[in-house]
């Protein structure tokens, strides 16, 4: 191997380090408090249908039991 290849390999580094982070810097950001308030109204939005807060209807839940186990 010729000594040019570790720097060469230094240089393709440094240019796919330096393409990520203008790809990086050129997302739009938006402040913590607005995604924040954001997320706050989508929860608020959708609350009722989050079996999670509102509970399964008994008649809906595939995990209930058909019958209640009886051992003697």
């Amino acid at each position: 191997m010729s000594s040019k290849t570790p720097s060469s390999n230094n240089i393709a580094h440094a240019r796919r380090t330096v393409q990520q982070l203008r790809i990086e810097a050129s997302i739009e950001r938006i402040k913590v408090s607005n995604a924040s308030a954001d997320l706050m109204n989508y929860c608020g939005e959708h609350a009722r249908n989050d079996p999670l807060l509102m509970g399964i209807p008994a008649s809906e839940n595939p995990f209930k039991d058909k019958k209640p186990c009886t051992i003697l």
